[in-house]
């Protein structure tokens, strides 16, 4: 799957965990209230408004996606309510939040309004698991909030046909299966793209727009690795295969910096230029600027830094060279 959504927070963080998954995947989503959508450049931090203006992440408003929010939501309460023992311990975590504010961050979390229906709120304040604050905003319980996060992302993902994804690699906020196999694909991202460095967004969704083949393969490599079950993390068969990939992205590299490549170019564009000038006629203008002291040179090193993306590769390791030549 090529598109993924972003959860449980609005503001996607500005790390290197954004840079390298704006670089891998297609499309990225996140899950915004409605008022977020409505007057964007009040609500959102710099960052995430860059990123939604420039169209490289896509908020998504619950209530938008469900035909029947509530009824939607409301097998997450119906679970809630039949686990008793479960039950009274969230309620005794939260009560005591209430008494002993200095420790609300650790028992709480906060959720807007318009993720969910009114009804979901009314039900969770009715079992003793959130309370209304100042604004949109409730106080939830913080192991109710992180399952009803999951949750809602799960099924949103489904409609949507994305992957629910998080920065944080906790059991919390994945399945025990999910959680290994996007351990191992962050493992592989940081190896074969070790920021951090700076990247200008604009110049990124110009690379990706130019570059959308390039990264299917590169993300098909990726992928026969994160799923192959016989290939595990940490093992040595693991570590020689993220080592291949990095000697392929090296190679590549290499190659688009070699000079035979400018030569073989450069060859091709002596002879038109010897053509122009022997159509053109001796003291036009047209002769003058072939004439001039350093062109060829010029045209021979400019040449070098755009064909060299013609190189043939087979590997799917060329998308990582031309971040390395175009990015970073």
């Amino acid at each position: 799957m090529s598109n993924i959504l972003y959860y449980p927070y609005i503001n996607i963080p500005n790390n290197d965990w954004t840079i390298r998954t704006l670089l891998y995947y297609n499309d990225i989503a996140a899950i915004v209230p409605q008022e977020y959508i409505w007057d964007p450049e009040r609500n959102y931090d710099s960052f995430m408004m860059e990123l939604v203006r420039m169209s490289l992440v896509i908020p998504v408003n619950p209530i938008d996606v469900f035909d029947n929010p509530w009824a939607v939501t409301k097998p997450f309460i119906t679970e809630i309510e039949k686990h008793k023992n479960s039950l009274e311990k969230a309620q005794n975590r939260f009560s005591n939040l209430r008494r002993n504010l200095v420790h609300s961050q650790k028992f709480s979390a906060q959720i807007h309004s318009d993720k969910f229906d009114d009804e979901v709120f009314y039900s969770l304040e009715s079992l003793g698991l959130a309370i209304r604050e100042e604004g949109n905003w409730y106080s939830v319980e913080t192991k109710t909030a992180d399952q009803l996060m999951k949750y809602i992302a799960t099924i949103i993902g489904a409609k949507t046909n994305r992957i629910p994804t998080t920065d944080s690699l906790k059991p919390r906020f994945y399945t025990i299966k999910n959680l290994k196999n996007q351990q191992k694909r962050e493992t592989i991202l940081e190896s074969l793209i070790p920021f951090p460095q700076e990247i200008k967004l604009d110049k990124m969704l110009r690379f990706k727009e130019k570059n959308g083949e390039l990264l299917a393969a590169f993300k098909n490599k990726v992928e026969l690795l994160v799923l192959n079950p016989h290939i595990k993390e940490g093992t040595d068969l693991f570590n020689e295969n993220i080592r291949e990939l990095i000697i392929r992205k090296g190679e590549l590299t290499a190659k688009m910096n070699e000079s035979n490549v400018g030569n073989i170019i450069f060859g091709s564009i002596c002879g038109l230029i010897a053509a122009t000038q022997g159509i053109v006629a001796t003291g036009s203008l047209k002769s003058m600027i072939w004439g001039l002291p350093g062109f060829a040179n010029a045209v021979y090193s400019a040449l070098k830094i755009e064909k060299s993306e013609n190189i043939f590769d087979q590997s799917g390791m060329k998308y990582l060279a031309l971040i390395d030549k175009k990015l970073r």
